[in-house]
């Protein structure tokens, strides 16, 4: 009974700490998550601003941004909830239509290289499309190296057999939608 005990009193005190750890990740912000966009995909005099794609004005603030008077500043906004999820999910999901879209008509400035690689994503679900260089580049141009490859493989391996037959246009949205809400890209590491 005692060690019942003792073990009961190692989890309850070792949960708060576990919990403390999972509640400290903060968004990085739209700010900061348009700068890695465009850095990664669009060309250097044209940034891709993700405030554009917001569901409504004056709701950036809610999504993760730097406040402050003088010398003071704070990051405020940045714990993810229910409503700031939502409106990432919003905003996302506009952007990452924008370059589903752009299969067809660009929708959005582009990198040379960028736009070399949407072609080739873009011509799904042909198997040139689905091919691991390929699929990896697009991945490696959105998320950058900041993913552990195990996610890579997740997101390569649910679009390879989910979206094997969908058009292309709505399977390249939902690539960019499941990359930009991935947790090693939309929070701070």
């Amino acid at each position: 009974m005692r060690r019942l005990f003792a073990l009961a009193l190692f989890v309850l005190a070792a949960a708060p700490a576990a919990q403390a750890e999972v509640l400290s990740s903060q968004f990085k912000g739209l700010a900061s998550a348009s700068r890695e966009i465009s850095r990664r995909i669009a060309p250097g005099d044209s940034p891709i601003e993700l405030g554009k794609y917001l569901p409504a004005e004056d709701l950036e603030r809610l999504l993760g941004s730097w406040e402050g008077f003088g010398n003071e500043h704070s990051f405020r906004n940045g714990v993810p909830n229910a409503l700031n999820m939502v409106i990432w999910h919003a905003t996302l999901s506009r952007f990452a239509a924008a370059v589903g879209e752009s299969c067809a008509t660009p929708r959005l400035p582009m990198q040379a290289r960028f736009r070399a690689t949407l072609k080739k994503v873009c011509a799904w679900p042909a198997e040139s499309a689905r091919d691991e260089a390929v699929l990896q580049e697009f991945w490696l141009a959105l998320m950058g190296y900041q993913a552990p490859e195990a996610e890579y493989a997740a997101w390569r391996d649910f679009f390879r057999s989910a979206y094997a037959a969908k058009p292309a246009t709505e399977t390249v949205a939902a690539m960019t939608l499941a990359i930009a809400m991935n947790p090693y890209f939309l929070l701070h590491q």
